[in-house]
């Protein structure tokens, strides 16, 4: 009796398991249907430049790159084609990783990274947020298994679920498959114009400073860092670092070690870097910021011509 309850529970196991990756299988096969279909949002972006991008310039970053930089302009005053592939709040690694599946099928002939001068610094959100990569996996693993395997030692586990691939972007693909989000060549305009009184002119940045004081180096980070650069070299890529404007001036280079570090590195490998955080256009122009931390449409216009003057000698020695 006990033999035959046994092969009865060993036959239910066997059932519930194949049921249970039938389902698996399908649930996964829809839901990356509906992701790799989408046509706006960040995922279509992410998507169009890894597999379908084929401009001479292109712009990295995070939010700073995606809201500051009009690709048009650079196009028009650049006489190049351009996309802007900057992606909301990500970090180091995850730009290191979107290189190089980028660079598997296209090589630009020029990169413009925008640098957050946060980036350096530890922080497990940069970490977390890499999700946004799982769905691009099993067509490069070569490429991201090392980098996802820095928050995740069974991620190649976890990723043999097709349903895990992409249960976090599912409901992002359906918000902008019934409200579409515009953009122009990758480029997200803010329109909206800061009030003056918000934040106060005169406000002291003392507890910025000593904040910047407690944070620490990661040096995984500043050897993705390095790794960005010498990928870009060995597909011939030029590469051009820019830091975006500020509302308020603050004295980065002495206080803010990340930053530093990022100069220290690019100067190393004769890298130019167009630091616009004390551009006094910007500094306290509220008219041109959309928030504390980004520029609106007018303010981004204005940077983008800027930089576009200062890119063009830059440019002109490969074209």
């Amino acid at each position: 009796m006990k033999n035959k309850e046994f092969k009865m529970l060993i036959s239910k196991s066997i059932k519930f398991l194949l049921v249970f990756i039938l389902i698996e299988i399908s649930l996964g096969f829809i839901a990356k249907k509906i992701f790799f279909s989408q046509t706006t949002g960040k995922y279509a972006r992410l998507t169009y430049s890894i597999q379908n991008n084929s401009s001479e310039v292109l712009i990295m970053g995070s939010s700073h790159a995606n809201r500051h930089f009009v690709s048009n302009i650079l196009e028009k005053e650049l006489n190049m084609t351009c996309y802007n592939s900057g992606v909301q709040g990500q970090g180091l690694i995850f730009q290191t990783a979107l290189l190089k599946m980028i660079l598997k099928r296209h090589e630009p002939k020029v990169v413009i990274l925008n640098l957050d001068e946060d980036w350096l610094y530890d922080s497990e959100e940069f970490n977390e947020r890499l999700a946004d990569l799982h769905p691009y996996y099993w067509d490069f693993r070569k490429e991201l298994d090392p980098i996802l395997s820095l928050s995740s030692e069974f991620i190649t586990f976890k990723l043999l679920f097709s349903s895990y691939q992409t249960n976090s972007t599912l409901v992002h693909a359906l918000k902008y498959f019934f409200v579409p989000q515009m953009d122009y060549k990758g480029f997200r305009p803010l329109n909206q114009k800061m009030e003056k009184s918000f934040p106060p002119i005169n406000e002291p940045l003392i507890s910025k400073e000593k904040n910047e004081e407690s944070k620490i180096i990661n040096k995984n980070f500043a050897l993705m860092f390095e790794e960005f650069i010498n990928d870009a070299k060995l597909h011939n890529v030029k590469l051009i670092f820019t830091v975006s404007p500020q509302l308020l001036q603050f004295d980065r280079m002495n206080v803010n070690s990340s930053l530093t570090l990022m100069k220290i590195i690019a100067e190393k490998n004769r890298i130019p870097i167009f630091d616009f955080s004390e551009d006094r256009t910007f500094i306290k122009k509220y008219h041109l910021f959309n928030d504390p931390g980004h520029l609106n449409n007018d303010g981004a216009i204005i940077f983008t011509k800027l930089l576009a003057n200062k890119l063009q000698e830059e440019v002109d020695l490969i074209k």
